[in-house]
Parts: C-alpha cells; structure tokens; sequence
C-alpha cells in the first residue's frame, strides 16, 4: 500500500513527465483529440438522428379509408373493432365532411377550386394513434395486414416511406458509430501504448535503480499510468471543446440541434480517460510480467 507522502511523489513526477517530453505528450493529445473528435461527431450525428426519429415516430398513424357506400351500421361496426388491436391508442372517425373541410384548410388560399366539385369525393375514415411501442415498420404492417381483409375496409394508408428512411439512416449512424468507435479505441489505445513504450525505454536506466533501492512494482508503474489517464483526460477535453466550437456555429445556421448533456459529456470524458489508462497498461504489460528484467 502506497504511503501518502509517495502518492504525492507519483503524483509530481507524472506531471514532471509532462513537463520534460511536452513535445511527445502534445503530439500524442493532438492525435488523440482528433481520433476522438470523429467519435465525437459521429456520436452527436447519431443522436440528433435518434431524436429525429423519435420525433418522427410521433406522427406515425394509419388512416383506414371506409369502402364506397359503407352504411352507418358499418361504421359502428370497425370502430370497436380497431380500438382492441394491440398497439392501438386512440381511433378517431372522420367524416367525409370533415376530412373536405381539413383538405379546404390545407389547401388555403387555393381552396376555391373545391367548389367546382359536383360533391365530396373524399370517403369516410379512420385516424388510428399508435401506441409509443408499435410506431415502428414491423407493428404497423401488422395491423395493416390485420385489418387489410375487413369488408368494410376499402384503402390503408401510413407513410411507409418516411419510416423506411428515417430507420434506415440510424441504423446505418449507429453501425458506423459502432465501427469508428472501435477504430477509434484501437488508434488511442496504439498511439499511447507507444508514447508510453518511447517513456519506459528513455526511462530504463531509472527504472533499474529504482529496483535496486526496492522500489515495487506498484511504485514503478504507477507514474506511467497516470500520464496515460492525464493524456486521455486532456485528449478527450480536447475533443469536447472542439465539438463545442462547432456545436456553436450550427446552431447559429441550424435549428433543432440537440448537444451533448453534461451527463454525456462527462461520460465521453472518463471513457478517454479509461482510454488513456488502457494504453499505458498495454505499454507496460511487459514489465509486469514476473521475471521481467526491470519490474
């Protein structure tokens, strides 16, 4: 167990290290914060398109048009009917009288062609709300299939297209997410993992008689590890600030923007501080080993 006033040693000789190879250490945070930076992007990207969708997913309803000449007994009839579908939060009827004065609404300025209509063309329908858990592609074809052989049925239309879209985009956002994340942990973890190997080798004289005074292990490694974590620290500072920046300027051009919490922000920043001490680890795995020649 290491004693208060060795801590504090540690602690002054990591930063020392810093101070003595600000050269290497700044070429190393630069490298990093960059790797980091594309991460960082692809993740803000990836999240502004999970809100969209979600967003998106909030307008996502079905409209199930009644056949030519449905009686009212029909409509009494589907009505009860779509309510218990699963997945099925609210069903509301619209009359063809209605749905004319909403297409009169939409239309504005341009409405007046309507009345050159000998009468209402549009049919009777049904508004049917999804539930948060069935607005998606796959629930919604199922209801469309289930209600698609009811005689009362004439027409079912949702925007499948919309749908296809927006779940193709975050799908395609998250495994590119997931695939520069890796890239991007393997790039920080080889580019410390050096940084640290360059460290030990420039230090191996020192090393040496630290062992010969009894220094542990511990004692030994423990200077290295902490550059590591400082380096990813002020890597993954780096890259916040950078996103910051831009996050600054487009909001500027473009509304609706969602940034990173503090919550995320913080969690980005300890996942590069763990990436910082996963690279000084691999670079000194060696030495710890038992038998090693220094430690």
């Amino acid at each position: 167990m290491l004693k208060s006033n060795q801590i504090a040693y540690l602690a002054r000789e990591s930063f020392a290290g810093f101070h003595r190879r600000k050269l290497t250490t700044g070429v190393t945070i630069l490298i990093m914060g960059a790797s980091l930076l594309v991460l960082a992007v692809l993740t803000l990207a990836t999240l502004n398109l999970g809100y969209l969708l979600a967003s998106a997913r909030e307008s996502i309803d079905i409209r199930v048009f009644l056949k030519e000449g449905a009686t009212a007994e029909d409509v009494a009839e589907l009505q009860p009917r779509l309510v218990i579908i699963p997945g099925v939060k609210q069903v509301d009827f619209i009359s063809p009288e209605t749905a004319l004065s909403q297409f009169r609404q939409d239309l504005g300025a341009e409405a007046e062609i309507l009345d050159l209509l000998p009468e209402n063309p549009l049919p009777a329908s049904y508004h049917m709300v999804l539930r948060d858990e069935a607005r998606n592609l796959e629930s919604v074809r199922g209801i469309r299939d289930e209600i698609a052989a009811w005689s009362q049925v004439g027409e079912i239309v949702f925007n499948q297209e919309w749908i296809n879209s927006l779940e193709a985009w975050a799908f395609r956002f998250q495994m590119a997410s997931l695939v520069v994340g890796l890239l991007v942990f393997l790039a920080v973890v080889f580019v410390i993992s050096n940084t640290v190997k360059l460290t030990v080798a420039s230090s191996e004289r020192i090393i040496h008689i630290q062992k010969l005074v009894g220094a542990t292990n511990v004692f030994i490694r423990t200077p290295f590890l902490l550059e590591g974590i400082l380096q990813g620290l002020l890597a993954g500072v780096l890259a916040m600030g950078l996103v910051a920046g831009i996050g600054k300027v487009l909001s500027n051009h473009l509304t609706g923007v969602v940034f990173f919490n503090p919550v995320q922000i913080i969690g980005f920043v300890l996942f590069c501080v763990l990436l910082g001490f996963i690279g000084s680890w691999a670079a000194m795995r060696k030495y710890l080993m038992l038998g090693s020649e220094f430690l």
